[in-house]
């Protein structure tokens, strides 16, 4: 059994997130003030970019890529959210295979690895937020299929926070 473990970057969205909700939440307070009238349109904007950010933080992020991965003997069992939800275990038998995507950043890319059923991604790794995403990706090419590589899109990742 191979069980995946963050890395410690895997908690800054925590924290962003915290942050995002406390000046979200003081936003709003200050918002029913009557003498910052004349700015809330700014105020209104800036809350709904904020409400974005923490569903891109909490669904785009924690729900499809800071997921805790145990792969076992025939089956890999996810848990999204940091590991906090219910475990879900998918059989190798089911599973279509994985594909390989490349995610530029500054002055570095990271692989993240699509774990697929059918055409649907059921799972992400990333080195990024996985420490042990060469041996996770080393047992998984032993056990499914490698799809090969897709391209990046931000537009399929998009689509993923609202699926």
């Amino acid at each position: 059994m191979v069980k995946s473990k963050f890395r410690w970057l895997a908690f800054v969205p925590v924290l962003i997130t915290a942050a995002i909700t406390s000046g979200l939440v003081g936003l709003v307070y200050i918002s029913f003030d009557p003498a910052v009238a004349s700015v809330l349109p700014i105020f209104l904007i800036a809350i709904l970019m904020a409400i974005f950010v923490l569903l891109w933080l909490i669904r785009g992020e924690a729900r499809t890529k800071i997921i805790v991965a145990e792969l076992n003997f025939d089956n890999l069992v996810i848990r999204r959210y940091y590991g906090l939800s219910g475990p879900v275990t998918f059989y190798y038998r089911d599973l279509s295979g994985f594909t390989i995507s490349i995610l530029p950043a500054s002055n570095t890319a990271y692989e993240y690895l699509y774990i697929k059923q059918g055409d649907k991604n059921i799972g992400k790794l990333s080195e990024f937020y996985h420490r042990n995403y060469a041996e996770l990706k080393t047992e998984l090419r032993s056990r499914i299929k490698d799809l090969g590589y897709v391209d990046f899109s931000y537009n399929k990742e998009f689509k993923e926070i609202f699926i």
